[in-house]
């Protein structure tokens, strides 16, 4: 071959972008080693777009030629790049048009442009699909990108999307032989889904013809800086295992580590009684019981400094019910409400949506209180600010067993997609503080913060 593909991408002529060296070598390794499948495990921010643009151009316009050869007269082959959302794929197919575009040698080879096609004159058009597609079936493909695929998921499908998405379009690159490949790359996630498999595999030793590559974000991207590196891992320690330390894993692990929450009980104090210095600054969360089945809490916390302070917990007694199904009576809990805003002058009072309407809008003109809607994305945000305030020690708990031990059998569960939800078990009754606890610190770190809290209604009329 006349040039390899690191000269491909350095060459001042050709696309003009140098490579960090681990970069380099993982790419002089892919073509070296004749790999027909190349599964790249990397953290963020490690330039895998990139990488993935430079091997699309490579194969477009150095192998050309070859590719040909596979083909009949005037047929096009496709170098296909699946994302897992459209904006993903037009990221992923952009970075291909930059470096094209940006190349003297290689611009004028353009004939015509789309959001998500480029075709070139030799015959080669590059494909932006999302992971929900199945257009790309049948097409000559020599190449094959699978962005993010540790991540791939549909709607009805879930994990298994990105492995009947794999087996659907992996065949393109058959009639091509020893010269088809199938580019992998992805920040790990979980241990399930066809990325993990598919890596298993490379990492056997077992199969001489795919590549495994599995390295943290420091190791490829020598310009990251160590105090950002040192910034993310204070923030959550687990996550930044997978994310940038490109570490798999399972798919349930606790959600704050139980010396964490040992470390923030000052045992030296009970409930915290109102002090004038904060009054004002004190945040009250209620979880309504839902069906009966739950407790219905309460939680209390302000900032003193960095420092968010747990007042007090507080559970209300079922008044009446049948023995099995009992039930909080609504107004004693406003009565509750409204004796402890008087202690406390609450800056902001939050119920979640369930049960609580109707107290809303009678308390609505004596105390500025808001109804916090409980979404995947509201939870994920006020779950995560509780952790990492465990996480860096910025949290003040005192001798509650039964909220302690809630929080302490928090489990988080990493799904397929990226996204991950947090649980305290199965059965009645058990995340109902902890719940409590979150939406009070969203609430204050909101507000401290001056965010506006999501997504949230103010029903102050005063």
């Amino acid at each position: 071959m006349a040039i390899s593909i690191t000269q491909f991408a350095s060459d001042s002529n050709l696309l003009n972008t140098p490579l960090w060296d681990k970069q380099s070598e993982i790419l002089e390794e892919f073509w070296a080693g004749n790999y027909a499948i190349a599964v790249w495990a990397l953290g963020r921010r490690s330039g895998k777009t990139l990488m993935s643009a430079i091997v699309a151009t490579y194969c477009a316009t150095m192998l050309a030629d070859e590719y040909k050869r596979h083909l009949r007269p005037g047929e096009k082959f496709y170098i296909i790049s699946v994302a897992n959302t459209i904006d993903q794929a037009k990221i992923a197919l952009q970075g291909v048009k930059d470096l094209i575009n940006g190349s003297p040698i290689l611009k004028p080879l353009i004939v015509r442009e789309t959001t998500d096609t480029l075709e070139l004159r030799n015959g080669a058009v590059f494909r932006a699909l999302t992971a929900s597609s199945r257009s790309g079936r049948g097409m000559a493909c020599p190449l094959l990108i699978f962005d993010e695929l540790a991540h791939a998921v549909d709607t009805e499908a879930g994990n298994a999307a990105g492995s009947s998405l794999y087996q659907a379009l992996s065949p393109s690159v058959a009639q091509f032989g020893k010269i088809g490949k199938i580019l992998l790359l992805s920040s790990p996630w979980i241990q399930s889904g066809i990325f993990w498999d598919l890596y298993k595999q490379a990492a056997s030793g077992n199969f001489a013809h795919m590549q495994v590559v599995q390295a943290p974000t420091w190791e490829v991207n020598t310009t990251i800086s160590a105090e950002f590196l040192e910034q993310e891992k204070a923030r959550d320690p687990e996550l930044f295992k997978v994310e940038y330390g490109a570490q798999f894993t399972g798919n349930i692990a606790a959600f704050i580590d139980n010396q964490l929450v040992d470390a923030a009980i000052n045992s030296d104090r009970g409930l915290l009684p109102p002090l004038n210095k904060f009054n004002g600054t004190y945040y009250l969360a209620l979880d309504p019981a839902k069906g009966g089945r739950d407790a219905y809490t309460a939680c209390i916390v302000h900032y003193d400094g960095e420092l968010v302070v747990v007042d007090q917990f507080h559970q209300f007694a079922p008044t009446w019910g049948d023995g099995k199904k009992t039930q909080v009576a609504v107004s004693l809990v406003e009565d509750w409400i409204l004796e402890q805003h008087k202690a406390y002058g609450f800056a902001s009072v939050v119920l979640d949506q369930y049960n609580s309407s109707s107290t809303i809008q009678r308390l609505s003109g004596r105390v500025k209180i808001r109804e916090l809607t409980w979404t995947a994305s509201s939870k994920t945000e006020a779950y995560s600010k509780l952790r990492e305030l465990f996480n860096g020690g910025s949290i003040e708990l005192y001798p509650h067993p039964k909220a302690n031990g809630q929080i302490k059998n928090l489990t988080v569960t990493y799904r397929p997609n990226g996204t991950w939800g947090v649980s305290g078990g199965t059965g009645a009754a058990v995340d109902d503080y902890p719940s409590a606890l979150a939406g009070a610190v969203l609430m204050a770190t909101n507000r401290i913060n001056k965010q506006q809290i999501i997504p949230a209604k103010s029903y102050r009329t005063w």
